[in-house]
């Protein structure tokens, strides 16, 4: 395996926009071009159970660029940033399991996505998940991401969030997102960049 500290490759089709079944090409909050910036950028999908429906469909989808993820972090208050961080590192060890993917050459994004970073459970064991990715130009890239964090987690997150921090995710993402009608609970508890 070569030196390189993340392995790279085309962004496959799961971190595609669903509503133009094309790449991302700018940021959701500031518009800035992604792809011809050549700055690195985060890709965040959510899915949930439509039971009208019967079947797992996207919720949302963005893409930030850094600057962006930053002062979104930024904004959040520092307790709620330290509870976040210490739940982390406390619930996951993202750094080994980089490790271990990468020390068996397995860039598949299905392997990478196949469970919970948290609670360790698959896709086909929830009825919510948020997948991420951190890419550049249009590649993803296979550094400590790309992950699938399951609803389970996402609510114990949510919970650890000051008022201060809540509201200014739900401005945030009522300002960004065209949820589905049937999803318009999910602006009660948005998700932090979890990043």
């Amino acid at each position: 395996m070569s030196g390189k500290p993340f392995h790279t490759l085309p962004i496959p089709s799961i971190f595609h926009s669903d509503k133009s079944n094309q790449p991302f090409t700018e940021c959701k909050v500031c518009q800035k071009d992604i792809i011809r910036s050549g700055e690195p950028y985060i890709i965040e999908k959510a899915y949930g159970q439509d039971l009208t429906k019967g079947r797992r469909e996207v919720v949302f989808e963005l893409a930030y660029c850094m600057d962006c993820v930053q002062q979104i972090n930024e904004s959040l208050s520092q307790e709620s940033r330290d509870k976040i961080q210490a739940y982390f590192k406390e619930n996951t060890d993202i750094d080994k399991r980089d490790q271990e993917l990468k020390k068996y050459e397995l860039f598949e994004t299905d392997i990478w996505l196949q469970n919970c970073i948290v609670k360790n459970k698959s896709m086909d064991e929830v009825d919510e998940f948020q997948i991420y990715a951190l890419c550049i130009g249009n590649d993803i890239l296979f550094h400590q991401a790309p992950y699938m964090v399951c609803g389970d987690a996402i609510d114990e997150v949510m919970e650890l969030l000051s008022n201060k921090s809540l509201d200014i995710l739900n401005d945030l993402m009522s300002d960004i997102l065209d949820l589905p009608p049937n999803y318009d609970e999910l602006l009660k508890r948005p998700t932090p960049l979890i990043f």
